[in-house]
């Protein structure tokens, strides 16, 4: 009976080893994100959102410079030269187009006219009330990262308008009326001239409603680079481990990393090479699995990383919980068995002991008598102990079979197919 057990717990070993056998290696997934350009620098960056709030800057002052100023020539080179190439350059050119806010009855995308930027400056000019300082006023400026567009690099400002003067349009019957603070976003164009980082606005309006900083700063991955074929992988799940409500699910091979969902905008969707060392360039995210692919860490383009846990299902957790189980199980039925079986070797070993002393008594006295006792069998002496032991064992075998097949059914790990 002994080895009857021995020989089925060799036989569960065996069995489960390659069964849960799992690759524990590091797993490296890189991809390029089209919202930065591979040449630029971590200092470039910071020079350009430098100088493009500087041409904000640059621009409020412009316009408290419109509704202070009385001199006509003064004001005229002012506007000529925030579109004309020259150091105090503003704008791109002349032929900017600019959301009118002059008009009170201008707050949105949705209610405002287009106009030239030199006739969106002379309107100020006309219909704005004039005072000894500024009533203009800009606030809350946040800056976007760098974007690469299809034809040259950008980066989106936005920021609140306040007027605090008064608008008069005496030919609609308009007079003093106030404004209210409004958003407003402006697009700045990058170049590098002379060695040097400008930022000129291309675009000055109000924020479309899709336009956000958060939907600007988020990446997404340049589609430049995808797989051959699809990718057979299993579907995993990760839970942020900072935040319980962002998640991302993704399937792999040894080649490609497929994020089919993400609950964040950090961690975009889409696909992933696998390389052997990350690329840390600020063009490039990156994925790596540890841990037995129980951990997800997500590097962001500016080196900050997200950590991911595994999402293990009900089912998955009951199936390692039956599986704990019924090893326990057979460890005790082993435990009990041996001491029963210990203790029947020892009740064998005196009653021989004793026959033996019988028969010799016999010999020499020359008595009559019965033939020797015999032994008990070891089930009838080990009962009814070894019902429990038995059936210990035949629970936690099942146990293990049980676990080992929802595992198999969950797809966590590999049946043994050849």
């Amino acid at each position: 009976m002994k080895n009857t057990f021995t020989f089925f717990l060799l036989l569960i070993a065996v069995v489960s080893t390659p069964v849960l056998a799992q690759k524990g290696a590091k797993k490296i997934y890189v991809a390029r994100v089209n919202n930065s350009d591979t040449t630029i620098t971590g200092r470039d960056r910071n020079e350009i959102t430098f100088q493009a709030k500087n041409t904000i800057k640059n621009l409020e002052e412009l316009l408290g410079l419109i509704v202070t100023v009385t001199s006509e020539a003064e004001l005229d080179k002012a506007i000529k030269d925030s579109y004309l190439p020259n150091e105090n350059q503003i704008f791109y050119n002349d032929g900017v187009v600019v959301e009118d806010d002059i008009d009170p009855t201008h707050t949105s995308s949705k209610n405002t006219a287009d106009l030239p930027v030199d006739r969106y400056l002379k309107n100020l000019l006309i219909f704005y009330s004039k005072s000894d300082t500024s009533t203009i006023k800009f606030s809350r400026i946040i800056t976007s990262s760098l974007i690469e567009g299809k034809a040259y690099l950008y980066v989106k400002v936005f920021f609140t308008s306040t007027f605090n003067g008064k608008y008069n349009d005496q030919t609609n019957n308009q007079i003093n009326v106030a404004y209210q603070p409004v958003q407003r976003v402006a697009e700045l164009r990058t170049e590098k001239v002379n060695g040097k980082w400008r930022t000129l606005i291309v675009r000055l309006g109000f924020p479309q409603p899709d336009e956000s900083l958060t939907n600007e700063t988020k990446p997404v991955i340049s589609n430049n680079s995808i797989p051959k074929q699809p990718i057979k992988g299993k579907l995993y799940s990760y839970r942020s481990t900072d935040n319980a409500s962002d998640s991302i699910t993704a399937r792999w091979d040894k080649s490609w990393l497929n994020v089919v969902r993400s609950t964040t905008d950090k961690v975009p969707v889409g696909f992933y090479q696998y390389r052997k060392i990350d690329n840390t360039s600020q063009a490039y995210v990156s994925i790596t699995l540890t841990n037995k692919d129980r951990l997800l860490a997500f590097r962001q383009a500016n080196g900050s990383k997200l950590a991911f846990g595994q999402v293990v299902s009900s089912n998955r957790l009951l199936a390692w919980i039956q599986i704990i189980a019924g090893t326990a199980a057979l460890g005790a039925s082993y435990v009990g068995y041996s001491s029963l079986q210990s203790s029947h070797n020892a009740y064998s070993d005196r009653l021989t002991a004793l026959n033996s002393e019988y028969a010799i008594w016999q010999t020499l006295t020359q008595q009559p008598g019965g033939s020797s006792a015999p032994p008990m069998t070891f089930n009838s002496y080990a009962q009814p102990g070894i019902y429990a032991v038995y059936g210990g064992g035949l629970v936690g075998s099942g146990l293990i079979i049980n676990g080992i097949r929802q595992l198999i059914r969950a797809g966590k790990i590999k049946a043994l197919s050849k």
